[in-house]
């Protein structure tokens, strides 16, 4: 019996990589041009021992923005903010029955702020699990673990959505019932199977 859903942020409740394609389009900067920032120092921001404006501040000039560091984030932010209607439709009734929903996403704090307030994220889900607040990400055993302890159900009793296929090994692995969704699917008949079970 299921008696918690889990969502991922990125790719499942928000249209994922906007701000990548406007930095190339309006910018000239490649996915590649970025990866140093992305997968170096931006690593230890979602971990929560960095801090993102500390840490994006030389790549700012590197990256001949226009603009100060907020600049750049609030660009960031606004790009990456378009929300699946639906999904959170689906997410109120299956709280008005009685299923507590959650999120579960890889963010840093800024962003995992602007999110819950700004997005909305806090008013529309039971709780919220970031993994700068975590300490650890997907798929990471110690990020499902945690969100377990908190949550505090039988793994076998959570149902868990992300785009991404390691984190939704990762989910099975520790005994999650986990599937894949991506930004703008109908998420409503893989979740009424789960809860008619």
């Amino acid at each position: 019996m299921i008696r918690a859903l889990v969502l991922d942020v990125d790719g499942v409740l928000v249209k994922a990589g906007v701000f990548g394609e406007v930095l190339d389009e309006r910018y000239g900067l490649s996915r590649d041009a970025t990866a140093s920032f992305f997968q170096g120092p931006f690593v230890q921001c979602v971990l929560g021992r960095a801090d993102l404006r500390a840490e994006i501040a030389p790549f700012v000039r590197e990256w001949s923005f226009e603009g100060a560091v907020d600049d750049l984030l609030r660009l960031w932010f606004e790009a990456d903010s378009e929300v699946d209607a639906a999904v959170l439709d689906v997410v109120e009734r299956v709280r008005e029955e009685g299923v507590p929903c959650y999120v579960a996403s890889t963010q840093e704090r800024y962003r995992a702020s602007y999110l819950a307030s700004e997005i909305g994220l806090a008013s529309r889900f039971d709780g919220l699990f970031f993994s700068c607040h975590v300490g650890s990400k997907k798929p990471e055993a110690a990020f499902f673990d945690h969100v377990v302890r908190e949550i505090d159900v039988r793994p076998d009793e959570l149902l868990f959505f992300d785009d991404h296929p390691p984190n939704v090994h990762g989910a099975r692995e520790r005994g999650w019932n986990a599937e894949e969704h991506r930004f703008g699917d109908d998420i409503e008949p893989v979740l009424m199977r789960y809860l008619r079970e």
